[in-house]
């Protein structure tokens, strides 16, 4: 009998211990979620007193790194960027030769050009900023990402104001789509409209599509491959890697195309910024290094 009174009394303690250990650990929480709240500006998730405070996607998104930070702002700014390039049938581009406060004020007093012109104009478009890149072109930063799809669909009107001499080019986000059958015809504007259609794309968002290793090279009744998808937009991209897209009635998925490093194919450098055209370093080896 003192037996069982003293099982009952150990089972009364550690009910009342856990009962107290999780009443700490609400009360930790809740100073957790209230910290988290006021650091990132959001609102803790209010739930039934004495349970968690706050989503997991609240909490992992508060402890997001930096470097994923930085790459969501570069990504909203490359929004409301432009690209202008001469004309290909040129050698020299005449922007190179103006800094950068001139570049601003010339495409400002195109921009107000093009408002006076056009009807459809979403209201004062501005530019802010402008980067000259090595190989000649312009990436012009404009107020917002409405003014810059504005500026992009009337490309025509802008190079035409800006000189005959320069062109605007669209960003495109290249990325790889894995397993695609071999049915699909990128060489078919239409097939890229029924992509479009299938996947839930937006119209003209799949500029265009090519395998990575030729046809002459597939092996014989090679069913699937490989190819490089274009997309006009990073929404389009990542819809396509967060989702996959249908290609010949076969839904595919997608990954983030990595950029390879720029290599000098005089020197074989992989940290200098220019090209074997204008090289001046001596002729070395793909291979091994060596001048021979």
């Amino acid at each position: 009998m003192s037996c069982k009174k003293g099982i009952e009394s150990a089972q009364e303690d550690l009910q009342k211990s856990a009962k107290d250990v999780k009443d700490e650990v609400c009360k930790l929480t809740s100073l957790a979620a209230a910290a988290a709240s006021s650091a990132t500006g959001t609102p803790a998730y209010q739930q039934e007193p004495g349970t968690l405070q706050t989503t997991y996607a609240q909490a992992l998104n508060s402890r997001l790194p930096t470097t994923h930070l930085s790459m969501l702002a570069r990504t909203q700014i490359k929004g409301r960027q432009i690209l202008v390039d001469k004309d290909p049938s040129l050698d020299m581009s005449h922007l190179q030769e103006l800094m950068e406060h001139m570049l601003v004020a010339k495409a400002n007093e195109v921009l107000s050009m093009m408002k006076t012109k056009l009807t459809d104009s979403p209201g004062t478009p501005r530019a802010v900023g402008a980067k000259k890149l090595h190989n000649g072109r312009v990436v012009f930063e404009l107020s917002d990402n409405v003014m810059a799809q504005w500026v992009r669909k009337e490309k025509a009107t802008f190079t035409s104001t800006f000189g005959s001499t320069s062109v605007v080019r669209m960003r495109s986000i290249l990325v790889i789509v894995e397993y695609v059958p071999m049915s699909h015809s990128p060489d078919m504007m239409l097939e890229h409209r029924r992509i479009e259609r299938d996947s839930g794309l937006t119209e003209d968002s799949l500029l265009a599509t090519r395998w990575i290793k030729p046809m002459q090279r597939h092996a014989p009744g090679q069913q699937c491959a490989h190819l490089i998808a274009c997309f006009q937009t990073p929404e389009a991209a990542n819809l396509a890697m967060r989702e996959g897209i249908v290609i010949a009635g076969k839904r595919v998925w997608a990954q983030h195309m990595q950029k390879e490093p720029r290599r000098c194919l005089c020197c074989q450098s992989l940290t200098a910024r220019h090209v074997a055209a204008k090289c001046n370093q001596p002729v070395a080896c793909g291979t091994c290094g060596k001048d021979h």
